[in-house]
């Protein structure tokens, strides 16, 4: 890594750097240094090398070093500076990134497509978690028909307390027929994103003085269930 060097951070749920280049008009978050333990990330990587990031792809990894694309006409990855403001290398990255056939419109404010990304995941993709189900399955689980609305309107309270520009998402449309990255995660015994799309999401929902018990609920659950395999140890 040089000096000038960009990381791009694409990932899944509430990110490290969540309050570094936050916006004043935005309300101030909780402390989620438990997801740079010991502020390592922090110390090393200043905020002008920042770039936000959040995918928009179904994969699976089907064989050591093959993975199948399950979304071959609609993989995104939106970008943006952690303090939001337009620049040259994030139009050149975008530029870059469409050339490549992966997806990549204007964002206006990164940490509302991280909350966007982040209610579907804090919902339904522990629900896959805990029931081992695809997507799909869980949305056409008829005894689920009455939780994923409750599940929804929590984490909805939550994005839009923080943003509120984020729209509010409902159980509609069809859910793809995969198993999100955090049920995969559980099956090969990997490191999994229980920090960032249960902890974090619930440290903003206390915050916010909200009252969330189906999302707590459900994210005890997956807890123990982690810890049981031995993939989380907070």
């Amino acid at each position: 890594l040089q000096d000038d060097t960009a990381i791009v951070f694409a990932q899944n749920g509430i990110p490290w750097w969540y309050g570094i280049g936050l916006p004043p008009r935005h309300p101030t978050p909780p402390d989620i240094s438990f997801l740079d333990p010991g502020g390592r990330l922090r110390a090393c990587i200043p905020k002008e090398r920042i770039i936000g990031g959040v995918v928009f792809s179904s994969n699976e990894v089907t064989a050591p070093g093959v993975v199948h694309n399950l979304t071959p006409d609609r993989n995104r990855l939106l970008i943006g500076e952690c303090d939001d403001r337009n620049c040259e290398r994030i139009t050149k990255l975008r530029g870059v990134l469409n050339d490549a056939r992966l997806e990549s419109p204007p964002v206006a404010e990164i940490r509302e497509a991280i909350w966007s990304k982040l209610l579907t995941n804090m919902s339904l993709s522990v629900l896959c978690l805990l029931t081992g189900q695809t997507a799909r399955g869980v949305r056409d689980d008829a005894a689920f028909a009455d939780v994923i609305p409750r599940m929804l309107n929590e984490a909805n309270d939550i994005a839009q307390h923080f943003i509120p520009e984020v729209k509010r998402v409902t159980r509609s449309g069809p859910a793809p027929n995969h198993k999100p990255s955090l049920l995969q995660d559980y099956e090969l015994g990997r490191a999994m994103e229980i920090d960032v799309l249960v902890k974090a999401p619930a440290a903003f929902a206390r915050t916010a003085g909200l009252s969330t018990p189906t999302l707590d609920l459900i994210a005890a659950l997956a807890i123990q269930k982690a810890r049981d395999k031995g993939l989380y140890s907070a």
